[in-house]
């Protein structure tokens, strides 16, 4: 496959020089802004690029094909895994080297660097920027992994082989951290950082982010703790509710001088076709799974012809099995089942691909015309870490099984709607009204959805309407999905694994980078389960 490395880190790079551009026009006084030093930066250079080393590492490396969202989506059936869980073409050790370096060497490092800078400016709202971002980091880290270096990590000399500290000790400090951010955020004409990508340095929009990863994490403890009282109290001091409080990264449509397009936009899109492949099971989802299309189904995916797929034309993916289960669902659209790796064939301008959200692609208008590298909304999409979608999945969930604040069904319904919402009205100069999805779409969609919740028999096929609903929402986020899974087994029906899986990951191995190089870190299983997780070995697979 392709890579886009030099392009996507270039395109960070750029950002970061003209942020600082804006600070000296000394040249002579200039050093490498993608490598800020304490001495010689100040702290909105230094945010800078904690804030794309952070999307870097949790969003899409510099590789694109290896990070944490990547490989998480591929265990959720979000994304197409080819062979097994822990494979050459799927996670490996090595694979996730690039990730964690750009959190340990550049996010969190840097947010070390700036925190005394700013003190010292008293720059209390870059100060609780960064440390939102920093406990992102850390929750995504032990959310992944499981027990991971924190408190002896980035200081240098003092401690060159950290030590791992306990997944519940870190979500208790970062619990603290994300209390002492939201304090500096709240001061009064708080100092914001000048370059924020994410807020445009609006520090009550950082709060609301601040609260919302709490009550994350709180759900995500749901199963080891009665947390009632902590969720009830963020829901009244309010948190993501409005998509104009999102938390986003925006890419452009920018190629010239530096590609600053999605990155699966520029995987996807150009002579040679699409890269990847899109999963059976979570088209399926959107097709078929309810008698009729989501509404969402033209705008996530894209279809690029009109030829029906035989196994004469896709060699040897098809080869001995079920075209309608593993490779082919109808009308055109051409995927790849879990775990399929029966051979790659050159069908690049043939098979379905990525569409118009998140990545800023084609809308599918029935054109089935190959994609090109100016195709659709030419990149300009969103990596989406947390939505006001998804926080109504949660307090549903959260409502249903422990009782909180809100009515489940309501939340729901609500969650659905803000999804689509987000999805119908995104780049909507790129939608051709004949294919667009009405309201009266939406209303049916709805309505089902919500007799399938009133149908349900318990609490456990009502929680399994909700997250399904919530994975499907998720489109684009892996990291969440994988979260879902393993916290509450559910979706209920995901497909299984069409060869031999392997054990499913409960957690990922350590990276070989850390593992190679810290003498207090030893290499895990994939079994091993983070500290929230007590579902029963095997529930999963």
């Amino acid at each position: 496959m392709k890579t886009i490395k030099s392009r996507f880190k270039h395109f960070f790079v750029l950002l970061l020089l003209l942020a600082f551009s804006c600070e000296t026009t000394d040249l002579d006084q200039l050093t490498d802004p993608s490598n800020p030093t304490p001495d010689s930066a100040d702290p909105n250079l230094l945010f800078n690029a904690a804030q794309l080393n952070f999307t870097l590492a949790i969003a899409y490396n510099e590789d694109n094909e290896d990070g944490l969202n990547v490989r998480a989506a591929e265990a959720a059936r979000m994304q197409h895994l080819f062979g097994a869980y822990v494979g050459p073409f799927s996670l490996t050790s090595a694979s996730l080297d690039d990730s964690w370096e750009n959190m340990y060497l550049g996010a969190l490092k840097e947010i070390s660097e700036l925190i005394p800078i700013a003190e010292e400016a008293d720059q209390q709202g870059t100060i609780g920027a960064a440390k939102v971002i920093r406990a992102y980091t850390m929750v995504t880290l032990v959310d992944i992994f499981g027990d991971v270096p924190f408190s002896e990590a980035v200081q240098g000399l003092a401690f060159p082989n950290p030590s791992l500290d306990e997944g519940q000790s870190i979500y208790d400090a970062m619990l603290l951290e994300l209390d002492d951010a939201i304090a500096r955020l709240s001061t009064p004409n708080a100092i914001m950082p000048q370059n924020d990508l994410f807020y445009g340095g609006d520090a009550n929009k950082w709060i609301t982010a601040a609260r919302t990863l709490k009550l994350k994490m709180y759900l995500q403890m749901r199963l080891i703790g009665n947390f009632n009282a902590e969720i009830n109290a963020l829901i009244s001091q309010g948190v993501i509710s409005d998509p104009a409080d999102d938390f986003q990264f925006q890419y452009s449509s920018v190629v010239a001088p530096t590609d600053s397009r999605h990155p699966y936009y520029t995987l996807n899109y150009d002579s040679d076709g699409a890269d990847d492949y899109l999963t059976s099971y979570y088209v399926y989802l959107l097709k078929d799974d309810k008698g009729f299309n989501d509404p969402r189904l033209r705008y996530y995916f894209y279809r690029q012809t009109t030829i029906v797929p035989t196994e004469a034309n896709q060699f040897l993916e098809c080869a001995g099995l079920n075209l309608e289960n593993y490779c082919y669902l109808g009308d055109l659209y051409w995927t790849r089942d879990h775990g399929n790796d029966n051979g790659v064939a050159p069908d690049q301008l043939l098979r379905s691909t990525y569409g118009l959200y998140p990545i800023g692609g084609a809308f599918d208008a029935d054109n089935f015309q190959a994609v090109t590298s100016n195709t659709g909304a030419s990149g300009a999409g969103i990596f989406p870490f947390m939505l006001s979608a998804y926080v109504k999945f949660m307090l549903a969930e959260s409502a249903l099984m422990s009782g909180t604040t809100g009515n489940p069904r309501a939340l729901l319904e609500e969650g659905v709607r803000a999804s689509m919402d987000k999805v119908l009205n995104f780049n909507p100069g790129q939608v051709d009204p004949a294919f667009a999805a009405s309201m009266t779409d939406v209303d049916d969609y709805v309505n089902f959805v919500l007799g399938q919740y009133d149908a349900a028999a318990n609490d456990t096929e009502r929680l399994d309407v909700i997250m399904k609903e919530y994975y499907i929402a998720l489109w684009g986020n892996g990291i969440e999905a994988y979260n879902n899974y393993r916290r509450t087994g559910l979706p209920s029906d995901m497909s299984p694994h069409v060869s031999t899986p392997g054990d499913f990951p409960r957690s990922f191995m350590y990276p070989a980078i850390e593992v190679n190089a810290n003498a207090n870190v030893s290499q895990k299983t994939i079994t091993t389960k983070v500290f929230w997780d007590n579902n029963p070995d095997n529930f999963i697979d």
